[in-house]
């Protein structure tokens, strides 16, 4: 028995996890030899699974989901945050524009807090999808602002709109 099929046998002896760690040596070290014969050596199966356009786009689904409430929690906290810093220098008695500062801060986040509600309302309706299923698994309410006629913060909506519409098509 020569060294490679020695070499050969001890492949087929691995486990995934020790073939995958070995495969990733041999390509770090570019020994694109050593990388196909252990390829080789690792046992073929065949898989029943969903079909993997309709998987692909699930996925995207999901990612775009996820990144749309990651952003709305985020822009929430935020709002939050300028509010009740708001407050507390007010009550402070610190200057008067540090506080409107901080109040127009807060009202930013509610203008992008509507255009990010406005951009997964289209992106939604151009997949199919249902927004108050999105809302559901991010475990929020479409947003209402503290002002009425307060209007969607036009250049964040731009870019909400095509990033998150870039996940939803993802394959």
């Amino acid at each position: 028995m020569n060294h490679h099929d020695r070499l050969t046998k001890a492949y087929r002896g691995l486990n995934a996890d020790q073939s995958a760690a070995l495969a990733f040596h041999y390509i770090s070290e570019g020994n694109a030899l050593e990388f196909k014969r252990l390829g080789d050596a690792v046992p073929r199966k065949d898989y029943n699974c969903p079909d993997v356009a309709y998987q692909a786009r699930l996925d995207g689904f999901t990612r775009f989901a996820a990144c749309w409430a990651i952003e709305h929690w985020r822009l929430r906290c935020h709002k939050a945050e300028m509010l009740g810093a708001a407050l507390v220098a007010n009550r402070r008695g610190e200057d008067v524009e540090k506080a409107d500062a901080l109040l127009d801060a807060h009202e930013r986040a509610e203008s992008c807090l509507l255009a990010l509600d406005v951009a997964l309302g289209a992106i939604c309706a151009e997949h199919g999808l249902d927004a108050d299923d999105v809302r559901r698994m991010a475990g929020t309410e479409a947003f209402k602002p503290m002002r009425e006629g307060m209007a969607p913060d036009a250049d964040y909506l731009a870019a909400m709109q095509a990033g998150l519409a870039q996940l939803a098509e993802a394959e």
